[in-house]
């Protein structure tokens, strides 16, 4: 096979480290050479945090990314010159003329295992299904950190396991692109979502 490229666009808070780190762990037990770039701004939340991994069978001889086959897009704050085979991307980020996919991971975080960082970890499972990835939960295990290890594996399988009639059927396009608006707004606040706080203790 040819290498593999993935971009991850975010902004910093949304978990873009975590998705690149732990998809780069993941393909590193499944015994691929894995390269993972990071490129963001220095404040911590708000600033734009892109990832940049390419993994393969044989080593990797160049690093650069230029043409992605997927990017998983948190927020729109890219390179530009950027082009994509295939494009994830939570609600309202998708761009004219791209093929691709929405889902409101965050909402999804919340929703389904009360917490908005899960969100991450959904579509880190999508991500890897899109790219045919055939994990293990024993791979799983191995390069998933300790803390929250059950819910993420499951959040990761959650994803994994979405198709395109469920994906549609997931929430109205209005809920979805409200949530969307407000989460990216107290992400560049430097706050967690008022949603995410509240459900969490509701369920706690």
């Amino acid at each position: 096979m040819a290498a593999k490229t993935i971009v991850i666009d975010g902004v910093g808070g949304q978990g873009v480290r975590v998705i690149g780190n732990t998809m780069a762990s993941l393909l590193a037990v499944m015994g691929y050479e894995v390269t993972l770039l990071f490129d963001y701004d220095s404040s911590v939340r708000g600033g734009m945090s892109e990832a940049f991994l390419a993994y393969d069978r044989k080593p990797i001889s160049n690093f650069v990314v230029e043409c992605a086959d997927v990017v998983l897009r948190l927020a729109d704050r890219g390179p530009t010159h950027l082009t994509t085979e295939y494009v994830i991307a939570d609600c309202d980020l998708m761009k004219p003329g791209e093929r691709g996919e929405e889902i409101p991971f965050m909402q999804l975080g919340v929703d389904k295992f009360g917490r908005d960082l899960f969100g991450n970890m959904i579509a880190l499972g999508r991500l890897l299904c899109v790219c045919d990835v055939d994990f293990t939960d024993k791979h799983l295990t191995e390069a998933l950190p300790k803390k929250y290890i059950d819910e993420n594996i499951a959040a990761i399988k959650y994803g994994y396991g979405l198709d395109q009639d469920s994906i549609k059927a997931l929430v109205p396009e209005q809920a979805a692109s409200s949530f969307a608006e407000r989460y990216a707004e107290k992400v560049l606040a430097g706050v967690a979502p008022a949603e995410a706080v509240e459900l969490a203790s509701a369920r706690s």
